[in-house]
């Protein structure tokens, strides 16, 4: 992940934290606020719904005490005193309970018979012991009590609050029993003054419901006795609703910060990472060969400080390297010229010794002349082949072509250099292993000059006691491999360091420079020549090569 992506992300994350660490407590705490604001709430609606029943039955029972301290009703009771039917009259409750905004009224004699009723009429001359039951409570307080009331659907039991007083004339004793139905009339009332969903019921039976609430709901009740429950219903959805607002926008205000917090860190970032990938880049010119690269970006502090040695160091980096450069090379000249001022001084030698001994011997007239002569010349022969192999050698690595570079399956090739060895020396076995579809890009007669030597250098390690020669070709990733291993008495380690410098041999008669070559071919191809094995084991020469680009290792194929 490049550092620009990095630093975005980071001005991101530092947006959205402190939202991450706010927003679960707000919202819990919230959550509980509401929660208690809506108890709160419900539990002052349950009060004023208990206290309206309350005023009601205090209504009503005030109602029915000036009911029977009105002048109208002590008419009544003087007149059913002489004479019951002719005063009660089965209207007369009714007239008596519209006039006091009762509901519910009947008046009952000494045994508990209807005389008259507002509330139902057909029940004069029945008894009604549910209703006149409330005559014998010592609380002058309402009760809740079921009376059966006509409706347009039927006789229907209703609850109601009802209280019961006396009216008693001379020895006359009448009782009227008055309240309030809890009705539809009641239910829309606590609706309005609670803002809930208000249901009575008795006996499981709802018998009236006013309002409506919202899911998700909690409810209350207020129990009436025996005779009614009033039920209050009241939503959460206000609440829920609250705090869904509050998450949409805690998740609106995340997504402008985490927005506005990417564009910031993007800008920020590439402010940045200008100077840092403008290094990157010229650190790359710089491992491409371009020495002198500079970086032209305007930066401050360290960044700045950084880019200003960068440009400083490039610009020594180029000279330096340029004396360092020709002082190697005239370091590897001096080293080639002694090492080869030493190979031609050895032939030198006897061709000297050679001709001093034919001049000697041509000044003495020794009779043996003609023989010294054929002899002397022979070795002066001999040595000036040799001093024409050594500048041959030479002008071979000091004038190498450039190599032609060209897609070649190297399992082919390998193939192709072992033919020529078909009938290999005695003592000596070929075991090839060959994967094919090995591809790179070579010239093919600067590697198979390479193979040839390391095939010969092979045979010539086994020539005394024989063994096996072993050549592979795999592709492993990105490289392709050739290697060349030998069963001989491998090559010491004091050795290694120095096999592939010019004139370095331990083969007497060798140039030293075969191998030289060789590790100067590959790094040509932009490989390399490595060597491995134990001594006393064999040795072990691996050409490493970049593999050209579209092919792969198909199989592998042993002979």
């Amino acid at each position: 992940m490049r550092l620009r992506t990095r630093l975005a992300l980071a001005f991101a994350l530092l947006a959205l934290v402190p939202l991450a660490v706010v927003v679960p407590p707000t919202l819990t705490r919230l959550r509980d606020t509401l929660s208690r604001e809506l108890d709160a709430r419900m539990e002052a609606a349950t009060t004023s719904a208990q206290e309206s029943l309350e005023r009601s039955g205090a209504t009503a029972r005030r109602a029915v005490e000036e009911l029977v301290d009105s002048p109208a009703l002590e008419d009544l009771a003087r007149e059913a005193r002489e004479s019951p039917t002719r005063a009660i009259q089965a209207g007369t409750a009714e007239g008596l309970m519209k006039s006091r905004g009762l509901s519910v009224l009947a008046l009952f004699d000494r045994g508990g018979t209807v005389l008259s009723s507002g509330h139902l009429p057909a029940r004069r001359g029945d008894p009604d012991p549910d209703l006149f039951a409330v005559t014998r409570e010592k609380s002058p307080r309402p009760v809740p009590v079921r009376v059966d009331v006509r409706t347009p659907s039927g006789l229907r039991q209703l609850p109601a609050l009802v209280t019961a007083r006396p009216v008693d004339y001379g020895d006359l004793r009448l009782w009227a029993v008055g309240g309030v139905l809890l009705d539809e009339g009641l239910a829309q009332h606590l609706s309005r003054l609670t803002q809930a969903q208000v249901s009575v019921s008795s006996g499981g039976t709802e018998l009236a419901r006013a309002g409506a609430a919202e899911p998700p709901t909690v409810a209350r009740t207020l129990p009436l006795g025996e005779a009614a429950t009033v039920r209050l219903v009241f939503s959460r959805a206000p609440a829920r609703e609250a705090e869904q607002g509050v998450m949409r926008a805690f998740l609106l205000l995340a997504g402008l910060g985490g927005t506005f917090a990417v564009l910031l860190g993007v800008l920020v970032s590439r402010w940045m990472t200008r100077p840092v990938e403008a290094l990157t880049e010229g650190a790359r010119r710089v491992a491409e060969g371009a020495l002198d690269a500079q970086v032209a970006v305007e930066a401050s502090g360290e960044v700045g400080e950084l880019v200003r040695t960068f440009n400083r160091m490039t610009g020594e980096l180029k000279a330096t390297t340029e004396r360092l450069v020709a002082s190697e090379r005239i370091a590897a000249w001096q080293e080639v010229a002694r090492r080869l001022a030493h190979e031609i001084k050895n032939p030198l030698t006897p061709i000297r010794m050679s001709l001093e001994t034919l001049q000697a011997a041509q000044e003495a007239g020794h009779p043996r002349f003609p023989d010294m002569f054929k002899e002397s010349a022979g070795v002066v022969l001999e040595e000036v082949d040799r001093l024409r192999r050594i500048v041959d050698e030479f002008s071979r690595f000091a004038r190498m072509p450039k190599p032609q570079l060209a897609p070649v399956d190297l399992g082919e090739l390998v193939q192709s250099v072992l033919s020529l060895y078909a009938t290999p020396p005695p003592g000596i076995q070929i075991l090839p292993s060959l994967q094919t579809g090995v591809v790179a890009k070579v010239d093919r007669d600067q590697l198979t000059q390479v193979l040839v030597n390391l095939v010969k250098n092979a045979e010539e390690a086994m020539a005394d006691k024989g063994g096996a020669l072993r050549v592979r070709v795999k592709g492993i990733d990105a490289d392709a491999i050739i290697e060349v291993e030998d069963s001989g008495p491998g090559i010491p380690p004091e050795h290694r360091a120095r096999i592939f410098e010019p004139y370095f041999t331990t083969k007497e008669g060798g140039t030293g420079l075969g191998l030289a070559i060789a590790a100067r071919i590959l790094q040509e191809h932009g490989g390399k020549l490595d060597v491995g094995g134990e001594p006393g084991q064999g040795a072990r020469f691996s050409m490493v090569l970049p593999r050209a680009e579209g092919h792969g290792p198909v199989r592998l194929r042993a002979e």
